[in-house]
């Protein structure tokens, strides 16, 4: 019965137990893309920069040829969306951020042609 679960912990305490994860929140929403780029193709290049997973780097070669342009984005879209399923799938937790990341830029390329 001499289990005490609740300490009291100052302000000082609770203050320095509290994580803050600043990152994300500094990370800016481009209002357009790269001059003559598209989002996903920006996304792409910058993702492929941080992520140096072996099965990241083969959807990075297979897309690029297909994302140089918006025109070739929306011909491919089905092809592309796929792939990225396909990617969510996988067992590898250290590119889902990556795959993700993409999923969200290929919607702001697609806007109303994203949904069906």
């Amino acid at each position: 019965m001499g289990n005490n679960r609740h300490k009291f912990k100052s302000v000082k305490q609770r203050i320095n137990d509290i994580e803050v994860n600043v990152f994300r929140s500094l990370d800016k929403v481009k209002a357009e893309p790269s001059k003559g780029s598209t989002f996903f193709r920006d996304c792409l290049l910058e993702q492929r920069e941080l992520n140096t997973a072996a099965h990241f780097i083969s959807f990075y070669e297979e897309m690029l040829p297909f994302v140089q342009n918006l025109e070739l984005i929306i011909l491919q879209k089905e092809l592309i969306f796929s792939k990225l399923v396909s990617g969510l799938q996988m067992e590898a937790k250290f590119s889902l951020e990556a795959f993700l990341s993409l999923l969200a830029a290929l919607s702001r390329d697609l806007l109303k042609d994203f949904i069906p």
